[in-house]
């Protein structure tokens, strides 16, 4: 079974072929890969974008791929829940994994595809994308150079437009589908890990997940952060994902980090590029997936490329370890129980960044 060798072009099989299966296939293009197959259980939607990306085959389920085609690696981009099963799923097959974010719903599923990678001695690349943000990766060159001194606290958060939460608000809790971007840079960026955790959420929408959460997380070195998340952006607000993922919308990030001699403060989106019509104002994106010259770029583009690197053995596994992703279900299991049952949460030795 081949495992990605160095200076092979790669073969990916594609598990989700939704919306964003659809922007890795274009994010993809230009790689050294091919796409040799994709699955999913919509055959409708499996022909349709096979036919638009060229995909030469198509499964309704990752087992049937898996039984009939040879790929290196298996590229997650199903929904949230079943994640952790195709992964474990292609990686008892020997195959690589990407996933993307959330790893797993559940720190027992994140823990057991940890055991099966190094069990079948093959990597998982959890598609935490913030990591690969030209930003955020300068907040973590700023604080490993040690001009600012040591870090005393995060405050991070994340908003979303109200109407997408009728997509997610019966499906998921909002920690694993916007939280976890933030818990994942708290994991990086404080160097630690964390101990404790509160949390509180409140519902508007009436569905079954909170609409808005709020979090404090303790490391073990004495740094704090600050997680919330809300979907309550009102419809009305600048668009900032118009263009290549087909949902418009906004999303509202900032991240601030506070340290012994300074400060670092960074916003997802920015103003200084604005199209002003008369339906409104657009801020596109061009941090995450833009498109470039007709090909999307950005973080997406070179996480996957990250992947592509690892799969063949040209680079290590040291932007997003498999452990470092696994600390980050952790502690958002840990806080959708802290803001469910109202506890505080202390958690046992994890991993440090």
């Amino acid at each position: 079974m081949p495992a990605g060798r160095p200076g092979d072009r790669l073969r990916i099989g594609l598990a989700g072929a939704g919306r964003f299966g659809a922007l890795h296939l274009r994010a993809l293009d230009g790689l050294p890969v091919e796409v040799a197959a994709l699955c999913d259980p919509d055959p409708a939607r499996a022909a349709e974008v096979a036919a638009r990306h060229g995909v030469p085959r198509r499964y309704p389920t990752l087992a049937e791929l898996l039984r009939s085609e040879e790929v290196d690696l298996v590229d997650v981009v199903s929904d949230e829940a079943s994640h952790a099963e195709l992964a474990a799923e292609a990686l008892e097959a020997g195959r690589h994994v990407f996933v993307e974010k959330p790893l797993a719903l559940s720190t027992a599923g994140a823990e057991r595809l940890a055991a099966l990678a190094a069990d079948r001695d093959r990597t998982v690349v959890t598609g935490q994308i913030s990591r690969f943000g030209a930003p955020y990766a300068h907040v973590r060159a700023v604080l490993d150079s040690g001009e600012l001194g040591r870090v005393v606290a995060l405050r991070l958060r994340r908003d979303f437009s109200r109407d997408w939460f009728t997509s997610f608000g019966d499906r998921v809790h909002p920690v694993w589908e916007s939280g976890i971007h933030d818990i994942d840079l708290a994991v990086w960026w404080a160097g630690a890990p964390c101990t404790r955790v509160r949390a509180v959420a409140r519902s508007l929408s009436g569905r079954r997940h909170p609409d808005t959460f709020s979090s404090i997380l303790e490391f073990a070195n004495g740094v704090v952060a600050t997680i919330e998340s809300a979907w309550l952006v009102p419809r009305g607000a600048p668009q900032t994902l118009k263009g290549a993922l087909e949902l418009d919308g906004t999303i509202d990030a900032s991240a601030e980090v506070l340290c012994e001699r300074g400060t670092v403060k960074q916003r997802l989106v920015s103003d200084g590029l604005g199209v002003w019509t008369d339906d409104g104002v657009v801020h596109p994106e061009t941090i995450l997936w833009p498109t470039v010259h007709g090909r999307i770029s950005g973080a997406l583009r070179d996480e996957l490329a990250y992947a592509v690197e690892v799969a063949r053995g040209e680079r290590p596994h040291d932007v997003i370890p498999l452990d470092q992703a696994v600390e980050g279900i952790r502690i958002a299991e840990a806080v959708e129980r802290a803001a469910r049952t109202g506890e505080t949460v202390e958690l046992g030795a994890g991993v440090a960044a």
